[in-house]
Formats: structure tokens, sequence, C-alpha cells
């Protein structure tokens, strides 16, 4: 989350008239993608207030709403859009936006084993919903988009030019062996720290579906792997393992999915390092706090000479 678009009591006042009196807002810099303030009112009851930028689409937001309708109807603890005069998107400053219901709990750095545990059983939950899900959206942050994204570095002369090259060319030996026979969910797509909340050991909830979409639960899991079980770009073997064991414990896979590990693991990190290269040199406006995306270029070193698979 971040700040792109300054606003102010005034700017959303008539959408609140209905809920309550705004008594502060307060812009939420972390993350990349979307502006994001937390409103408390009068009452002091907290919402999060979101305008979507450029990377998330207008006509994809009813149906991340309907997500997280049908998540939290389900148990999974996640925001729900607040219905304001029978809507629940609107418009402000030539952008969309929309209110959300506010999450308790706090974001962490190095779990214990407890924290581990609870985030193990929370996603095998998500997931077991995910996959009796009748919602449909294709995962559009591949192949495409990848593509999309080297046009804009065609003439590309910086820093990071072989780290770009490299990826480039990985991306050309990948992208005509995604496996078509796995079956699919209903899934978060964005699973790292900041969108995961805790209550002293306990997950409490989690925040961020504005890249849900179908596709296969080890694509989701391999996004937690690279953005969990790294740490200043060293695989955390023990942390991975703790994960794993209460996971398998609640969720199987099936062998073909086991074996498409690997895959998916260096597909989501060229995913992540590809979208933070593209931020870094065009998002530069408001106020917010780029990610490296080297980090995801060394997690991408490490898939290529590793096969975390084996583990299983």
């Amino acid at each position: 989350m971040a700040v792109y678009t300054e606003i102010d009591a005034k700017d959303i006042g008539h959408l609140f008239d209905k809920i309550g009196e705004i008594q502060s807002i307060e812009g939420i810099t972390e993350g990349v993608e979307n502006t994001n303030f937390l409103i408390t009112l009068k009452d002091q009851k907290k919402l999060i207030f979101t305008i979507f930028e450029k990377r998330t689409k207008a006509s994809d937001l009813p149906f991340f709403n309907n997500a997280m309708l049908e998540f939290s109807a389900a148990g999974i603890n996640c925001p729900s859009a607040i219905s304001i005069k029978n809507k629940s998107i609107f418009e402000i400053k030539k952008k969309p936006c929309a209110v959300y219901s506010f999450i308790e709990g706090k974001k962490i750095g190095k779990p214990n084993i407890k924290n581990l545990e609870s985030l193990a059983n929370f996603i095998s939950n998500i997931h077991k919903v995910g996959l009796k899900s009748n919602l449909r959206r294709e995962n559009d942050m591949l192949v495409p988009t990848w593509r999309y994204i080297i046009k804009k570095f065609d003439n590309y002369q910086g820093q990071y030019k072989s780290e770009l090259k490299n990826v480039i060319n990985l991306i050309n030996n990948l992208q005509d062996q995604f496996p078509n026979n796995l079956r699919t969910a209903l899934i978060h797509a964005d699973l790292f720290k900041d969108n995961i909340f805790f209550i002293n050991d306990n997950v409490s909830g989690i925040i961020d579906f504005f890249f849900t979409c179908n596709d296969s639960i080890v694509y989701d899991l391999a996004t937690l792997i690279n953005a969990w079980f790294f740490d200043n770009q060293k695989f955390d073997e023990r942390d991975f393992n703790i994960f794993f064991k209460e996971y398998f414990s609640i969720t199987e896979w099936n062998n073909s999915e086991k074996n498409n590990l690997n895959f998916y693991c260096k597909a989501s990190a060229i995913r992540f390092f590809m979208t933070r290269f593209h931020d870094i040199h065009f998002n530069n406006s408001g106020q917010v706090n780029h990610k490296d995306p080297m980090d995801f270029f060394e997690i991408i070193n490490f898939h290529n000479k590793n096969n975390l698979q084996d583990f299983f």
C-alpha cells in the first residue's frame, strides 16, 4: 500500500454521511500498489479508504469485493467493502475508490514456531475455501505482463542491465512450460508479510486481495515461500520445514503439484522482480517506499540452483 493521491476530509465527507463523522485521516505509506488511508471516526471506529491506482482495473473491483465476501463468509478474517447507498465502488479525483472494514493486528518480522503453525493453518483454510469457489479471474501478472514490462526496457542501459537480461532469458525458457494439469483455486496471490496480521502468536487476518485470481495453490505457496522464508536473501530451511509440516497435516498436494513447486517458485520470483523493477523506474510519484527488485533476483538464482520440492 502507498499514498499516490492526497485527500482530506472534505474530499470524502459525502461518502461518510451515512457511516459517521470523520475524526482523522492518516495515509498508509507501506506497499506500492494503491493509495490507502486509515479513517478514524468520532466513535473511534476504524475503516480503510482505498483509491485504486494504475495497476488495479476498475472493472476488476466487483470480483475482488466478491472474493473477500466469499472468504469472509467462510470464516477467513479479511476486509469487506462497505456499502453506502447500495454502492460499494465510488470515484474520487477521477479514480475508483472504496471503503473497507478494518482488520486488527500487526505484521511481524521474524516468525516464531507458533506464528508459523498459525500461518500454515490459516493459509490451508484459505486454500480449502478457494478450491471450492466458483469465482473466476485469470492471473494477469504472468507472461503477458512480463512481456509488456520488457518492451518498456528495450533500450535500458542502467545499473542492472545484466540482471534484467538474465531474467529475460529465463522468461524465454519458462514461458511455454506452465502446467495445465493442476487443479486451480481462488487464491490470494500476494501472501507477503505486509498483508498478514497477527495478534500475539496467531494470525488475526489478511488484507490486500487486489491480485486475487484463479491459479494453482502451488503458485500461492511459492509466493509465500519467497516472501517469508528468505532472510537477507538466505533461505531459512527451519521456518520452511515448520510451516510445511503443519500445512501438509491439513492440506494435501498431489504429485503433480509437488513436482511443480520449483517452477512456480521461479515464476513467482520473476513476477515480483519484474513489477518491482518496473515500479522503481516508472512509478515515482507520491509517498511510496519502493522495494528492491534485486532481492528477487537473488531468490531467482537460488531456485535455479536448488529445488525445494526435494524437502517433500
